[in-house]
């Protein structure tokens, strides 16, 4: 059976760098492959799988509404160690070219467009016979209206009962805190405005164009362990492929 598995790849930096935080000794890095290769362990995985890593690069959801989100960057900057965020950011961007040339797996970056979006096409565009969602991100539950879809937590290792994902479109377009968007719309541009932005079921055309270019152009990569990071996450790998 071919599985399609999409793993939020800021879901793992900011675990990581909050770990880091409370232990420096740990490579923030090291512990980004170490959560990555855990939850693929537990899902279980074959070198016939696909598996997408969806990267956040910026959004073009602010230019829609320019408070989505805007709390949270704001809220890094104000702390005082601001400039350790900037050197973790800067960390993953040398990092994540160099683990591209070892897993065979597909990362995408693409410019205003994030880990939701590329979720969101994976989940809608890509035949396979089991699509698992990696991600703490309660968003992503709406997308298992589609067929054969499942979320797999990061928290609690284990697949997550979603009892109602149509409602998760509703409950959103009504306000979410989390994404800054505090207030019910009151006319009806703002609430399809507001359906828009937060409907990942349906992107704009323009949203999803190079998204969809990118996945369909794809071509398959081989596995090359020797260019992993750290030793010790070659040998996980091996066993994790049993090779």
């Amino acid at each position: 059976m071919k599985k399609l598995i999409v793993i939020d790849s800021g879901n793992l930096q900011f675990k990581s760098i909050f770990a880091f935080r409370n232990n420096s000794a740990v490579p923030v890095t090291y512990t980004y492959l170490s959560m990555m290769f855990a939850y693929l362990k537990r899902i279980g995985v074959t070198l016939d799988d696909r598996i997408i890593v969806a990267c956040d690069y910026g959004n073009w959801r602010r230019d829609i509404d320019p408070l989505y989100k805007q709390q949270r960057k704001a809220l890094r900057e104000s702390q005082e160690d601001s400039d350790f965020w900037q050197e973790m950011f800067r960390e993953f961007n040398e990092f994540i070219p160099k683990i591209e040339q070892a897993l065979p797996y597909e990362f995408y970056k693409i410019y205003k467009r994030e880990a939701d979006d590329i979720a969101s096409c994976a989940t809608r565009y890509i035949d396979a016979d089991e699509k698992i969602l990696v991600s703490s991100d309660a968003d992503w539950e709406m997308l298992c209206t589609i067929p054969n879809t499942k979320i797999f937590s990061p928290y609690t290792k284990k697949y997550k009962i979603v009892n109602n994902p149509e409602a998760v479109l509703a409950q959103k377009i009504n306000g979410d805190k989390s994404d800054n968007l505090l207030e019910k719309p009151k006319t009806e541009e703002e609430y399809n405005k507001r359906k828009m932005i937060v409907n990942l079921l349906e992107l704009p055309d323009w949203v999803e164009a190079p998204i969809k270019e990118a996945m369909f152009k794809a071509v398959p990569k081989k596995l090359n362990i020797s260019k992993l990071p750290f030793r010790t996450m070659q040998e996980r790998l091996k066993k994790l492929y049993n090779l």
